[in-house]
């Protein structure tokens, strides 16, 4: 793997490739860019016979806080319909590589697995998660909406509704209970354990495997999983255009007091 990116690290270790993030400072907050190379690496994964497992990790102690909502406010200002389509493009592509993958793919979460990061592990093939995991999508509660709509399918109709509707966080271990988390992994051990799922997969012959997995996924398919997600897609652009007076406040204050302000203020409101 040669290729230089400036938000993941990439490393190898016998058929396992790590794809891990790699924004720190803004606890793996997804802009574009991260988006964008997030999917270049998935490719570049895809296509290198040498892989046989991916797993999507972090260079920190969180997997990701969700989309970095100044940067997308900043970018957006002024935007119309197509604009938003296509900032929210991105991030969608790499959770449909991740779901449309011929080789397993392992999210390996620590931390905060919030908004967009939690859209992509729940796109993930198996999800382990250390026990000191945090997992939800607290998009309503700034107004927004989740744009790769997955959540009603890996869990059911009341915690999705609690989940995308009341903004709600869990525990790793409620999600595990819920079924959004394969294994629970205590402090220290989540690396070992993906190393042993991955050595596990690699026993199966790869086109077999891809076979059998794209059955699974065409069975949601089937059922409209990819019908959900387009509605989800409408939906957040439709978000960004309906008039509130809770969303012109908020985008005020990002700008006036900082996102860390704004986002002790509006969690204000459900405390």
């Amino acid at each position: 793997m040669t290729t230089a990116f400036t938000t993941l690290k990439i490393e190898d270790e016998n058929g396992l490739r790590w794809i891990r993030l790699d924004r720190a400072r803004k606890m793996n907050a997804f802009d574009e860019h991260q988006w964008a190379e997030l999917g270049q690496a998935l490719d570049a994964a895809a296509q290198d016979d040498e892989v046989r497992v991916i797993a999507l990790g972090s260079t920190s102690p969180h997997f990701s806080s969700g989309y970095d909502l100044p940067a997308a406010l900043k970018e957006l200002e002024g935007g119309g319909p197509d604009e938003i389509r296509r900032h929210i493009g991105r991030g969608n592509a790499a959770c449909w590589k991740v779901w449309h993958s011929k080789k397993p793919v392992i999210a390996a979460i620590e931390g905060y697995c919030l908004g967009g990061g939690f859209e992509l592990a729940m796109a993930c093939d198996f999800v382990l998660a250390d026990k000191s995991s945090t997992f939800g999508e607290p998009e309503a509660r700034i107004a927004a909406s989740a744009p790769f709509l997955i959540s009603p399918w890996v869990m059911g109709i009341r915690h999705a509704k609690e989940v995308l509707l009341m903004g709600e966080l869990m525990s790793a271990e409620r999600a595990e209970r819920i079924g959004l988390v394969n294994e629970l992994c205590e402090q220290g051990q989540l690396k070992a354990r993906v190393r042993e799922w991955s050595r596990k997969l690699q026993g199966f012959p790869a086109g077999i495997w891809a076979l059998n997995k794209a059955a699974v996924n065409r069975s949601y398919e089937v059922m409209g999983f990819s019908s959900a997600i387009a509605m989800g897609e409408d939906a957040f652009v439709e978000l960004c255009f309906l008039p509130d007076p809770f969303k012109v406040e908020l985008e005020q204050r990002v700008k006036r007091d900082g996102f860390a302000s704004t986002i002790r203020w509006a969690q204000s409101r459900f405390e």
